[in-house]
């Protein structure tokens, strides 16, 4: 028991895992993306914030609401049913899906500094598809190595954020940045909340020690220091960093860089500095791609979904199964093939707003658990957890709504596939019933 209780995550493992999650691809190339609307972003960067914190309370309350619960998903299936929580899960499984080709494009993006060939198709996707399958193998050495994976790259890749975070501000020139405060010309209500839609992928893995709660010792406490400790230190350098980088490029500079930080650090330090920067980022990105393969993978094998589709019910391993991971790294290459684009960042921004919308669904299931499940607590904090629980939900429904319409119609096809895999499992494993009962 006590060996089985040294492997698993303490609060500090949890705070590094939940902001390695966050400060990966979203910071070292989202500036490239948000440079198509300005530097007017940053105030996206506000909402976004304030939206991530109201979710992490979200988080941090369940897990207090009963500590012993398996993930996310679970509280979603108690407040709401098999079906439900069955359906938020696989609706997750594929937004972690999508999110793993993205931050491999975050990777391949920034190798392009020292090979230039391979920021574009076909060298985009060879690249892309290989360093996923270089993390799917990490995983396979289990949970507690893809933790120190992230805490060891942390640091290495806080380097060159906090470089341009604080070094920056002597190269930042007001001008450079007002002359890109908002180049869509449209007036700013109409082009902030789509600017926040994609700002919150910076944001996404929020829920990561939630998702994980098996994995860690103490639940009940790790689980909400994680939250709320990983948001504090990610929202810090997002701020920070973005500002200071939109001071920096010009926005038409900006919108072509497959490496924003590596090509901010050049006028400040020399392309020299500028490569051990790309290194950095690299290196930090696929630490952020190791967590997230891991996140996909306890979500597919989550008891929300075994529970359904596997007539022997959950798994109680240390470690997700090989061919879970497996998987994951065959369905993300077809992902990447698949949305293979003109450019790097254009491929990039399509996945991203795919997996915030996704996100954003079972965000907002999961707020809507807390409001059914706070029933269980006492009438004081009852009201509090009720009223963050319906923020959590105009927050998710809201920025839902913001979205694109072509990325609410392919939101609203995952969730009919979903329904109709539950309906076809449910279905399976009824049969299944049948003959044992029957033998």
């Amino acid at each position: 028991m006590m060996g089985g209780e040294s492997k698993k995550i303490g609060p500090f493992l949890a705070i590094m895992l939940v902001a390695s999650t966050m400060i990966g691809s979203g910071v070292f190339l989202l500036p490239a993306s948000l440079a198509a609307v300005g530097s007017i972003s940053i105030l996206a960067w506000v909402a976004a914030t304030i939206g991530a914190g109201i979710l992490a309370g979200v988080f941090s309350w369940l897990a207090v609401l009963n500590p012993g619960t398996p993930g996310l998903f679970s509280y979603i299936r108690d407040a709401f049913g098999a079906a439900t929580g069955f359906v938020a899960a696989v609706l997750y499984a594929v937004s972690t899906l999508v999110a793993c080709v993205a931050i491999a494009l975050a990777v391949t993006g920034y190798l392009g500094v020292f090979v230039p060939t391979i920021a574009k198709p076909p060298g985009l996707t060879i690249g892309t598809v290989a360093i996923l399958w270089i993390l799917i193998a990490a995983n396979i050495a289990g949970p507690r190595f893809v933790a120190r994976l992230q805490s060891w790259t942390m640091a290495l890749g806080l380097a060159p954020v906090v470089l341009v975070a604080l070094g920056g501000w002597f190269y930042f020139h007001g001008a450079t940045f007002a002359a890109s405060w908002n180049v869509t010309g449209e007036a700013p209500l109409a082009v902030l909340p789509g600017a926040t839609v994609m700002v919150f992928w910076a944001f996404l893995g929020i829920e990561t020690a939630i998702v994980l709660s098996t994995r860690v010792r103490n639940p009940a406490r790790d689980v909400p220091i994680g939250t709320i400790g990983g948001l504090a230190v990610a929202a810090m350098i997002y701020m920070a960093a973005c500002s200071a980088i939109m001071g920096i490029l010009p926005g038409d500079v900006l919108a072509k860089s497959s490496a924003p930080f590596a090509d901010a650090v050049v006028p400040m330090l020399g392309a020299s500095v500028a490569g051990l920067v790309a290194l950095s980022a690299m290196l930090k990105a696929s630490g952020t791609l190791g967590s997230t393969v891991l996140l996909t993978a306890e979500t597919a094998e989550s008891d929300s979904v075994l529970r359904q589709i596997s007539p022997a019910g959950p798994r109680h391993a240390d470690k997700v199964t090989r061919m879970t991971l497996i998987a994951i790294g065959g369905l993300g290459s077809l992902v990447a093939i698949a949305s293979t684009s003109p450019t790097l960042v254009r491929q990039f921004t399509i996945v991203t707003n795919i997996a915030v919308v996704l996100n954003l669904v079972v965000y907002g299931a999961g707020s809507l658990a807390l409001v059914r499940l706070s029933g269980r607590l006492p009438r004081r904090s009852r009201i509090r957890a009720q009223g963050l629980g319906a923020a959590g939900t105009v927050f998710s429904a809201a920025l839902i709504a913001a979205s694109e319409a072509d990325l609410l119609i392919w939101s609203a096809v995952a969730t009919l596939a979903a329904v109709l895999a539950y309906w076809a499992a449910n279905a399976r494993r009824a049969q299944h019933l049948a003959r044992v009962r029957g033998a």
